[in-house]
């Protein structure tokens, strides 16, 4: 049973680290196109492969870093969001009779998900959400990001924890 859920969790981790790692490669591409910030690209100076983005003034970097930083933790708490919307509204366990009829009747069943799904998703991005708020706040202790955003973050974070705290605390309920 242990090693199943292990096999699920990291199933169900990919995507989200795909979807964050995306975010914040291109939130980077993004604020450096639009705010025409200098670069330069040099080769093979991180793990003598992936290539390195220098910035022409500390100043720059911080703006780069901090609208890349806001990028990545928009897209970890948007999907934690959407988990834990499909967990308080569409959870087999207490999803409300009339919605099921018209979710069924729109031929739209597939939005309903179980307990198991549910909260191994739920799991894994809200994890993510509080890694993310970590290396924010690591970075504001660092000096890198500003303090607004790690502020917002753990807010954020901890209003989303506490959400899917009260969908546990009515699923062992009605269990």
């Amino acid at each position: 049973m242990i090693a199943k859920n292990i096999t699920k969790l990291i199933d169900e981790a990919i995507i989200p680290a795909m979807f964050l790692i995306l975010a914040k490669m291109l939130g980077l591409f993004a604020v450096t196109y639009f705010l025409n910030l200098p670069f330069e690209i040099k080769a093979g100076s991180f793990l003598t492969v992936l290539p390195s983005i220098n910035y022409s003034s500390p100043a720059d970097y911080t703006r780069a870093e901090n609208y890349s930083n806001l990028v990545m933790f928009a897209i970890a708490a948007l999907g934690t969001a959407l988990v834990l919307i499909r967990a308080h509204f569409f959870h087999t366990t207490h999803i409300h009779p009339r919605l099921h009829a018209r979710l069924v009747a729109l031929n739209l069943e597939s939005l309903v998900s179980s307990t198991y799904h549910l909260y191994h998703q739920a799991a894994i991005w809200i994890t993510f959400l509080w890694l993310t708020t970590g290396f924010l706040m690591t970075s504001t202790i660092l000096g890198v990001t500003y303090v607004q955003i790690s502020v917002i973050a753990f807010i954020i974070a901890a209003n989303f924890s506490w959400v899917l705290a009260i969908d546990i605390e009515k699923e062992i309920e009605l269990s």
